[in-house]
């Protein structure tokens, strides 16, 4: 393992805890409004280029450039599976809950406690690469 691989692969899971804390943290009341402002902003028809481009950065290009720094980081394979298939789980609940909110449907509390859910997960693997990372190197 390179120390610059090491290097990106804790600066992405430091970023990708923070995204995550503060989907944790956000209240119902919060995030309802925000996807409302969402559909409102982003529903009125055919989707956009633009939220393409965006919705292909944020569930496929983030994760995947992720997990590459992890591989280079030599992480253990199980640990990359794990967190693979972690990233396939978010990207699945998200686009769902996006694309039902494009279609004008309610962002409900069931879609809040599964998003609070995959954000414990979310920080979980952050964590467990980190120290990994640290393990390695001390």
């Amino acid at each position: 393992m390179s120390l610059g691989c090491a290097e990106t692969a804790a600066v992405f899971s430091v970023i990708y805890a923070g995204a995550n804390a503060y989907q944790l943290l956000v209240r119902y009341e919060s995030a309802h409004e925000k996807a409302r402002l969402f559909s409102e902003i982003a529903g009125g028809g055919k989707t956009s280029f633009t939220l393409r481009i965006a919705r292909a950065v944020f569930y496929l290009a983030a994760p995947l450039a992720y997990l590459w720094a992890m591989i280079c980081a030599d992480l253990p394979g199980t640990f990359l599976i794990a967190a693979g298939a972690k990233f396939w789980v978010s990207s699945f609940l998200g686009m769902r809950t996006e694309g039902r909110l494009l279609r004008g449907a309610e962002y409900l509390p069931r879609d809040h406690v599964l998003s609070r859910i995959d954000a414990i997960a979310n920080l979980a693997v952050a964590a467990i690469a980190v120290w990994l990372i640290l393990r390695q190197w001390m």
